[in-house]
């Protein structure tokens, strides 16, 4: 299938273009479109100086002409401060709700469709059912018009949103919604009346296609119609996959493949068709995974004979990109993992939830290389991480330690973890406050060898400055310990005479390569040993210690090492171990 396979002969024409959008309140709306992303930043600049726009974001859309659909990566986004997203996957609104209906032919866009599909979540599931296979097959329309008040009950619920901020009535709403929905059923029963749906198989999809693409109209409504016949004894979501899939041969075009995609788009929008495809109920941390690997199309049991033929040419075309709406959809099932405030894994700790975050991150950098650039995807597990940091979890994960130095070595790690710059900074005041050098001298050194809290010190130092914390935050904290390890060298090696003077610098040269890059530490440390190396006595009396010459030779070599390491001292006064 692979060889014979014609992505531009199935995915058909696609636009690229760019958005500027503004929030208010609860709501995204469009501002500006442009093909040239250079046409959106002016624009961008002066919205985010406006007091009543409370977010702006810049967005990437891609729109598949003949697929009729399009979908949206965010590629900036500022939030004013203290204004959070209700719904950080809420797609941008022209002007009103992107829901409203005013015919049948509504009822069959993305946004009319994937509200219905929430409405009608428990009974579609149960019965094993797409929002378009109720809008194209009277046999599915009938049943759902027959299910008691599920109907009504959905327009009532809808009703209730869309009239917020209208002058209309919920209750004038629900009788609009009603006709729209009496006025489509009777356009399927007139249809039915005229003949049944066309069979699939024989002749098959691409040779019915053919057929009515020769006929006048719009031949989607009856390739929706004759797929959904033949998948209407399905007993399962996998049984359905597997039975669309079946419908796929290498002569399909773009006006077939749009109907498969579709469908498809919306069998996996459905939980349960995901945990029918993994087999077993799973924790979420799996489930995650799960959806990577059904994204790029790598089934865990894609080569295996347990799984159905069509899923594994579901699996096959998915790898190969062929399936741009299910892909949207396994993209946007993705996001609302990494959104969804249930922990990954029951039971455990921030550390540990964290650490699974990360784990996860990993994962998609490996395995789906194009999700590990995408912005949505990248702010949705740092704000997974942001939204784990609170004070009841880290007043626990510190309680985990009796010691100063063992809270700030849990509180770095956790920092060393967390994805993106904005968990690590809000980590850094709960690192501020533990940072007391009197607290880490007393612990590691004591009173009476304050000396030995200058490595302590330093290695925090080093962690910090690798940790990638943002400027601000990252400044205030080396500074803190710049300025407790300038007053300890100032003290303990300078004023120090209890410790033999080759001790003290050579304490200096290891200390090198953790002080803070820049700042009054390395500054002192740079000065004493340059003094140091221009005394000869220094080596020397450092070399008396050593029995025989080869001892003193490596010593002298491991010295050498030790002082480039450093970092320092220039090149030219190091002196050269093997003369």
């Amino acid at each position: 299938m692979d060889q014979a396979l014609n992505k531009a002969q199935l995915v058909g024409r696609v636009r690229h273009s760019f958005e500027l959008h503004s929030f208010h309140g609860d709501q995204w709306l469009v501002v500006k479109d442009a093909t040239d992303l250079r046409q959106i930043e002016p624009a961008a600049a002066l919205l985010v100086q406006r007091n009543e726009v409370e977010g702006v974001r810049v967005v990437r859309r891609t729109d598949y002409v003949d697929h009729d659909f399009s979908t949206t990566v965010t590629i900036v986004k500022r939030m004013r401060a203290g204004v959070q997203e209700t719904d950080p996957l809420l797609r941008a609104n022209p002007g009103r709700d992107a829901s409203w209906c005013e015919s049948p032919e509504d009822l069959g866009g993305d946004p009319q469709r994937q509200v219905f599909r929430g409405l009608l979540a428990k009974y579609l599931d149960e019965r094993r059912l797409t929002p378009l296979e109720i809008l194209y097959y009277e046999v599915h329309a009938k049943t759902l018009d027959q299910a008691g008040t599920t109907v009504q009950g959905a327009l009532q619920r809808l009703a209730s949103t869309q009239v917020r901020g209208t002058k209309q009535t919920a209750v004038a709403r629900v009788k609009e919604l009603l006709a729209i929905v009496e006025e489509g059923l009777g356009r399927l029963q007139k249809e039915a009346k005229a003949g049944p749906p066309l069979r699939l198989g024989p002749p098959t999809l691409a040779e019915v296609g053919r057929q009515l693409r020769g006929r006048p109209g719009d031949p989607h409504p009856p390739l929706y119609r004759a797929v959904a016949a033949h998948l209407a004894d399905s007993k399962s979501w996998v049984e359905k996959l597997d039975r669309l899939f079946r419908l796929w041969t290498p002569d399909l075009t773009v006006v077939e493949m749009r109907v498969v995609d579709s469908l498809a788009a919306e069998i996996l929008a459905s939980p349960l068709a995901l945990r029918e495809l993994a087999g077993a109920e799973r924790p979420r941390f799996e489930l995650v995974l799960n959806a990577v690997d059904l994204y790029v199309g790598n089934l865990a049991l894609a080569a295996s004979s347990s799984l159905p033929p069509g899923v594994q040419a579901l699996s096959r075309l998915l790898a190969q990109g062929a399936l741009p709406r299910t892909m949207a959809e396994l993209r946007l099932g993705l996001l609302r993992h990494l959104h969804a405030r249930q922990p990954l894994r029951a039971g455990i700790g921030i550390r540990d939830e964290i650490a699974a975050s990360v784990e996860i991150l990993g994962y998609i950098r490996r395995k789906a290389p194009t999700l590990a650039r995408d912005e949505e995807v990248l702010e949705a597990l740092a704000t997974r991480v942001d939204r784990l940091i609170q004070p009841e979890a880290m007043a626990d994960l510190l309680g985990q330690s009796r010691t100063c130095t063992g809270r700030i070595d849990l509180v770095l790690g956790l920092m060393e973890q967390a994805p993106g710059e904005a968990p690590k900074a809000k980590l850094a005041p709960y690192l501020r406050s533990l940072l007391v050098p009197e607290d880490i001298i007393r612990e590691t050194g004591g009173l009476h060898s304050r000396g030995e809290a200058m490595m302590p010190l330093a290695t925090i130092a080093s962690r910090v400055a690798g940790i990638g914390l943002p400027a601000g935050p990252r400044r205030e904290l080396l500074e803190l310990i710049d300025t407790a390890l300038h007053d300890l060298i100032r003290k303990e090696v300078i004023g120090n005479s209890s410790v033999p003077y080759a001790d003290r610098i050579l304490g200096l040269v290891r200390l090198g390569p953790c002080l803070p890059a820049e700042g009054k530490a390395r500054q002192i440390a740079s000065e004493l040993l340059t003094q140091a190396l221009h005394r000869p006595e220094f080596i020397l009396r450092y070399l008396e210690r050593f029995p025989g010459p080869q001892e003193r030779k490596d010593a002298l070599q491991k010295l050498c090492a030790l002082l480039a390491e450093s970092g320092l001292v220039p090149a030219a006064l190091i002196p050269n171990a093997l003369a």
